[in-house]
């Protein structure tokens, strides 16, 4: 899957209430684990399964970075660099919206 600067993609996540309306989210990768807070209107549910909704803000051969809006411990900046091939082999999966 080709993904380009600007997409909309989901990514698979666990989640589990937070404080007020957030929700406490989780992203497992080869790289790491990205843990924090989003706004319950980012997360969609699909059955028993959770996905965060984020941008694409850089594509480059193998890599994409992800901007996560919300409040992270393990990224500053909200942004994960994931491998695309990750992504297409593995439950941890972005899907273009």
């Amino acid at each position: 899957m080709t993904f380009k600067k600007g997409d909309i993609v989901r990514i698979k996540c666990e989640a589990q209430p937070g404080p007020l309306d957030d929700v406490a989210i989780t992203i497992s990768t080869d790289t790491g684990v990205i843990s924090g807070f989003v706004k319950q209107n980012l997360v969609e549910r699909r059955g028993e399964e959770a996905f965060v909704l984020g941008k694409v803000v850089k594509a480059d051969g193998d890599v994409v970075e992800i901007q996560l809006p919300g409040s992270f411990f393990t990224s500053a900046r909200g942004v994960a660099s994931l491998p695309t091939l990750i992504w297409s082999m593995r439950k941890y999966r972005a899907i273009r919206s």
